[in-house]
């Protein structure tokens, strides 16, 4: 009988060990927790007052941080916050989405009850979970852009945008920051955003066509007239006979002949005549009596053809008039009349009268 117990004691001493029987923790994002945890949400959703309800599933997060409902309590909780998006209750929203921000568990935390072995590692549950949470964070500080965004606090909206796309680089997030900055006249941030934008998104495409547009006027506004010389000839070289999607033809057109006077002035500087000559001449394509490229065309014919092949252009500059080029235009134009005819301005209204025809006036 003696031996018998002895045997027995052995075998649970190996089975349990020598302390005794024990027991394995039951993980927190087990089943079992679960379905407390979902009883305890049903409870907390009875209250109809959001802020209360907010409040105590605060409560109940601070005390079951690490569970497997956050599927169940998201959605809810997103609803209660578009609610007062809705009305317009900006602070109140920004607080719930922060106050559940707050709750939600680090990873450092997670991994703490890990080791303490309130979680087991099963399944790969914990990862799941720490993707989970990863996810609700992003959803809850969106959902504060959001609201930052729409009480026009445009700092803040910056800040958790400029968070996002770090988290998230993205096309549609830069396009978010760029509309920011250039509602807070911040023009050097824009700047910065919008050539991250240009670099991808085609010019071709709608948004890098805007993108790009919005730049140049920024640039002529800063006087970098290198800068937007830089981008009139992108936009030429893509849209140079093409309307852009959305964009007024007629608009546009003018648009156009800017950018090809801009281009031409560019090149004449640089002493590239021929260059600036064909630039000079697509203006006056787009816009057929636009005294300002007349003038230049001449300068042009005048250094690569001779005195001669600036007649016309000039003369239609002069009878242009009201262009900023038309009083010096008359001068060279008599200038090269009176070397031709003894220092003398007979014949000269006749190729004035002559350029009014060919323009049609």
């Amino acid at each position: 009988m003696t031996r018998r117990l002895v045997g027995l004691t052995i075998i649970i001493v190996v089975l349990f060990g020598a302390v005794g029987f024990t027991q394995d923790k039951i993980s927190l994002l087990s089943d079992y927790y679960m379905k407390r945890d979902l009883q305890r949400y049903e409870e907390i959703k009875k209250e109809t007052d959001v802020q209360k309800r907010a409040g105590l599933l605060i409560e109940f997060l601070k005390e079951r941080p690490v569970n497997k409902i956050y599927p169940y309590i998201l959605p809810d909780y997103q609803g209660d916050i578009k609610s007062l998006l809705d009305k317009k209750e900006w602070d109140k929203a920004i607080t719930m989405a922060g106050n559940l921000q707050t709750a939600l568990p680090s990873e450092a935390a997670v991994k703490k009850l890990v080791d303490s072995g309130d979680i087991t590692v099963v399944e790969n549950n914990v990862q799941e979970f720490l993707q989970q949470i990863a996810s609700v964070r992003t959803t809850m500080q969106q959902d504060v852009f959001s609201a930052q965004y729409s009480a026009g606090n445009w700092a803040e909206a910056a800040k958790i945008q400029e968070q996002l796309y770090a988290a998230t680089p993205n096309l549609q997030g830069l396009q978010r920051l760029a509309e920011i900055y250039q509602k807070m006249q911040n023009t050097d941030k824009y700047l910065e955003v919008a050539q991250k934008i240009m670099s991808q998104a085609p010019i071709t495409q709608p948004v890098g066509f805007s993108t790009t547009y919005q730049v140049l006027q920024m640039r002529l506004q800063k006087n970098d007239i290198a800068g937007a010389v830089e981008l009139y000839g992108k936009l030429m070289d893509a849209y140079g006979d093409k309307t852009p999607e959305g964009v007024d033809a007629a608009a546009w057109n003018k648009e156009r002949t800017t950018a090809y006077l801009q281009l031409g002035q560019d090149m004449y500087t640089k002493k590239d005549y021929k260059k600036s000559l064909d630039f000079f001449e697509k203006a006056v394509k787009a816009d057929p009596r636009n005294g300002d490229a007349y003038y230049f065309i001449g300068m042009c014919k005048w250094q690569l053809e001779g005195q001669d092949g600036a007649v016309e252009p000039l003369a239609r500059s002069v009878v242009l008039n009201g262009n900023n080029t038309a009083a010096r235009a008359r001068q060279n134009l008599e200038q090269i009349h009176k070397a031709k005819n003894n220092d003398s301005l007979d014949g000269l209204d006749e190729i004035l009268a002559n350029a009014k025809a060919g323009l049609g006036i």
